[in-house]
């Protein structure tokens, strides 16, 4: 027997449920901001992502699924789709546009990591960026939009983490400082954090087995912060109260992509434990420069489909079944059955019609296996009134209904 992939799985049942009503929240939110949908192509040049997110990450150096095609041509899997939709202003010249230019995006990514609940090899993203403004009222109109995502969803005790980051003057600083702090404890760090010490210090303060005592002893970013970030991630938080978004401050927030620039944030939920991140971005205002744009302030997030999903089904969360309609019928009624079925689905109604006859008890049995709300009994003796039997399979309840009525009448039970 072929398995899938490891690392990959089918979405189905209950699972494609909570994705799809996911995905409407996320898509109907983000239009209501003022996004508009982008599609990018699954596969890339590999030097986008070792341009953008960095080659000494861990993305780069670990998790990329890269092939040579038969032109000679390293191509790679998207592992994330920032880089692609920053590629893409610039290849389509959106500076064009009116600034800021906002966009939104779902689609599958894929990275070599360890599958475990919630996170897999390929998985599938929903995310927004904003290009061509550095205002923090942009900044905190994001983070808004994630929160209210989370929120209109469903789950609670919802809260953001933010950060700041710095920029290209004042990092390089905190960086040689955080070294200095780091160099007593270089032993102690795990390879990983040992390889970072040289390249991104920085990471270091985001590394899961790193002591919580450690970090915490750390010299703090935000205290040597230039003027102009200073200055930024104050309007931010200012910004953020007014909008009545709750937030609190941590210092070890960092983001693991090397185009990241003074506003990083998470959404969390307080309900879910240790690994409480429900989604993270921030803002990255070198990144077209240097996929050969010109200057251009961004920022954006992106949320894992699957991840969110499993806190949905804990929390069961947003998803409300839609009324499901059997339609059982003799031979001699199948046009008005199939007449009846056709109205009800332009009607918005879920509508099964029997694909095996036989006897009503037969019929009533096979919507009662499929769970069926309603089942709608078309017999040759009711038709020639004008009316069919309506049958409620969660009150064992039956009555009959005028034709022209089907409708009124599951509608007033639905409600």
């Amino acid at each position: 027997m072929i398995k899938t992939v490891k690392g990959c799985k089918d979405i189905y049942g209950e699972d494609i449920e909570y994705f799809r009503k996911a995905e409407k929240v996320m898509r109907d939110t983000a239009r209501a901001f003022g996004f508009r949908e982008i599609i990018p192509p699954v596969i890339e040049y590999s030097e986008l992502f070792q341009r953008s997110v960095g080659k000494d990450t861990d993305i780069v150096e670990k998790e990329m699924y890269t092939f040579t095609d038969k032109g000679g041509r390293s191509i790679t899997l998207r592992p994330e789709m920032t880089a692609s939709v920053a590629r893409a202003y610039v290849e389509h010249h959106f500076e064009t546009l009116p600034s800021p230019v906002k966009l939104f995006y779902i689609g599958p990514c894929f990275r070599y990591e360890r599958p475990q609940k919630g996170r897999y090899r390929e998985f599938y993203q929903f995310g927004v960026e904003v290009l061509g403004d550095e205002s923090p009222l942009l900044d905190a109109e994001v983070i808004s939009l994630a929160y209210r995502i989370s929120e209109k969803s469903g789950i609670k005790g919802l809260k953001v983490r933010l950060n700041s980051i710095g920029c290209k003057k004042c990092r390089p600083h905190y960086k040689e400082v955080l070294r200095e702090a780091l160099k007593p404890h270089y032993e102690e760090l795990c390879d990983d954090c040992k390889r970072r010490f040289y390249t991104n210090p920085l990471r270091i303060l985001d590394c899961k087995r790193e002591k919580k005592e450690l970090k915490e002893s750390l010299p703090k970013i935000t205290d040597y912060l230039c003027e102009e970030c200073k200055s930024h991630f104050e309007k931010v938080q200012n910004y953020l109260k007014l909008m009545d978004i709750p937030f609190e401050l941590d210092n070890s927030l960092v983001r693991g992509l090397d185009y990241y620039t003074k506003t990083v944030f998470e959404v969390v939920s307080e309900d879910l434990g240790a690994q409480n991140a429900l989604l993270g971005g921030g803002r990255y205002d070198y990144l077209i420069e240097e996929l050969g744009g010109r200057h251009t302030p961004g920022l954006g997030f992106a949320i894992g489909m699957e991840r969110f999903v499993e806190v949905l089904k804990a929390q069961s969360k947003i998803i409300e079944k839609e009324t499901s309609i059997y339609i059982a019928y003799q031979d001699s009624t199948l046009k008005a059955a199939l007449d009846i079925a056709s109205n009800l689905r332009d009607k918005g109604f879920t509508v099964l019609v029997d694909s095996k006859g036989g006897s009503f008890g037969k019929q009533l049995s096979r919507s009662g296996k499929r769970n069926s709300d309603f089942t709608v009994i078309v017999g040759e003796d009711e038709l020639k009134k004008g009316t069919v039997q309506l049958k409620d399979m969660r009150k064992k309840e039956q009555k009959e209904v005028k034709v022209e009525k089907i409708i009124e009448e599951l509608m007033s039970n639905e409600s």
